[in-house]
């Protein structure tokens, strides 16, 4: 796979002609953020992952069509963000028991793992209170490392907004999670 800093409009442009490297370049490009932004909209990191997936086979069946005059991240995301709403809303419809993604082992200790998932639904509950535009915001920035101006361009939204959505964000996360501290202090 390409490794070089090739700007996406020139990987569009091979991918359009044929050259699978390109596209795949700009999968590799734009694989931890997509990810980021399709757990918000999948209940599993599993279905996460399909959701990526999906999007970036649509993308490649569309860019036959795409205008390489335009920057092509914005684009994928719109394409990522349908997809994921449209996975939600199936979901919403065929609800099922999810199964654990780790099963405790006969040798943990008990304390631990009921520290862990106290944590762990803590932390759950908090992400629950945000909106989804929130919680995508806090988790690109605050998770996977980007800058407000780099997910504004993703999301589609001016840089200032997604500011505004982390600041909501790490403020509600803030207030829904300080009673662990507390409990740490007791």
């Amino acid at each position: 796979m390409r490794q070089d800093n090739a700007p996406d409009r020139e990987l569009v442009v091979e991918a359009r002609a044929g050259n699978r490297e390109a596209f795949g370049t700009l999968v590799v490009r734009y694989l931890r953020p997509a990810l980021a932004v399709a757990w918000e909209f999948a209940p599993t990191r599993d279905d996460a992952e399909d959701l990526v997936q999906d999007a970036f086979h649509r993308a490649l069946r569309a860019l036959p069509s795409f205008d390489e005059t335009r920057p092509f991240r914005p684009w994928f995301f719109t394409i990522l963000r349908n997809v994921g709403r449209n996975a939600a809303e199936r979901h919403a419809r065929w609800t099922s028991v999810a199964i654990p993604d780790e099963l405790p082992s006969d040798s943990a200790d008990p304390e631990d793992l009921a520290h862990r998932a106290h944590l762990r639904e803590s932390i759950d509950r908090g992400l629950d209170i945000l909106s989804a535009m929130q919680r995508t915001c806090f988790r690109l920035c605050d998770i996977e490392g980007f800058d407000s101006t780099e997910v504004a361009e993703m999301l589609g939204m001016n840089a200032a907004t997604v500011r505004t959505h982390r600041h909501r964000a790490r403020t509600t996360l803030r207030d829904a999670l300080r009673h662990l501290n507390e409990e740490k202090g007791a």
